[in-house]
């Protein structure tokens, strides 16, 4: 007996599965992405399917060819947020794949396996709405168990010599790096930490957010770096930050090679000092 399969299903159905798994990877990952690559994410996914279609070939080429295409959905997706957070979306999305196979296995549906692609007997209507529900369990199971990266914690920014205690928060979706060195970046609030900052840093900075416009002084290797906000696209002035430290699990946590840069903004509902991204805090 012969298997019709018409590609726009195809197609369609894996699109549609392909954005959920690529929102529910970054879910439980603690990464965000946009809209627009998501749905770019989850083409490259759709795509990925057509090798049910392709001749046999070995598993070898099979195992490289799912790997690789599921690692360029990731990527059109969340791009390059570090090698660890990268790795960890993939891993959620291969497992996210395999947790539906099982899911609509479970009644004791057929299934045909070419390339390791899985080609399941089922309306699209059963596969949409078993995903649907592996995408809305681990979104229930989040939400009970709570995040533990919601809270703020204390730190300590070394600048220029000067270690200034903030209270940090962890935001998953910033993701900032200074454009010349490519060195990780945090955002400061400098209102919050303007007493203690070096007297020329805190003079520059005064003066660049009451509109000014003087240049910094050539000691302080002052970069501006693009930043983009529910504000719109800006260029905030940032410096080298010696170190930056907390204690996570009782152990001490160091990170070199910083940029720190300054906003002027009111206190965040959180009441963050300092904002760190994921690239950061994994050391990526």
């Amino acid at each position: 007996m012969k298997t019709v399969i018409y590609l726009d299903v195809l197609l369609l159905t894996n699109f549609v599965l392909g954005t959920l798994f690529l929102l529910a990877a970054g879910l439980v990952s603690g990464q965000r992405c946009s809209g627009g690559r998501a749905l770019c994410g989850a083409a490259v996914a759709a795509a990925s399917s057509l090798a049910l279609l392709a001749p046999t070939a070995p598993w070898s080429v099979g195992l490289l060819y799912k790997g690789g295409t599921g690692a360029l959905a990731v990527a059109a997706a969340y791009g390059w947020p570090g090698w660890r957070a990268f790795v960890r979306l993939l891993a959620w999305f291969w497992l996210l794949n395999l947790m539906l196979t099982g899911a609509v296995l479970l009644p004791g549906a057929r299934m045909e396996v070419n390339n390791l692609s899985v080609y399941l007997p089922l309306s699209p209507e059963v596969l949409l709405v078993s995903a649907g529900c592996v995408y809305g369990g681990l979104t229930l199971a989040l939400h009970l168990l709570g995040d533990g990266k919601k809270a703020c914690f204390p730190a300590e920014l070394e600048i220029a010599g000067v270690v200034l205690p903030v209270r940090a928060f962890h935001d998953t979706g910033f993701g900032v790096r200074e454009p010349l060195s490519g060195c990780g970046v945090v955002l400061v609030r400098f209102a919050a930490v303007e007493a203690r900052l070096p007297p020329a840093l805190r003079t520059y900075l005064k003066e660049t957010f009451s509109g000014s416009g003087i240049l910094p002084p050539p000691e302080l290797g002052v970069r501006l770096v693009p930043c983009d906000t529910v504000a719109g696209h800006c260029l905030l002035p940032a410096v080298p930050a010696q170190a930056l430290r907390w204690t996570a699990r009782g152990r001490q946590q160091t990170r070199h090679g910083l940029y720190a840069a300054f906003c002027d903004t009111p206190p965040p509902p959180p009441g963050w000092t300092l904002l760190v991204g994921s690239d950061v805090m994994e050391g990526s």
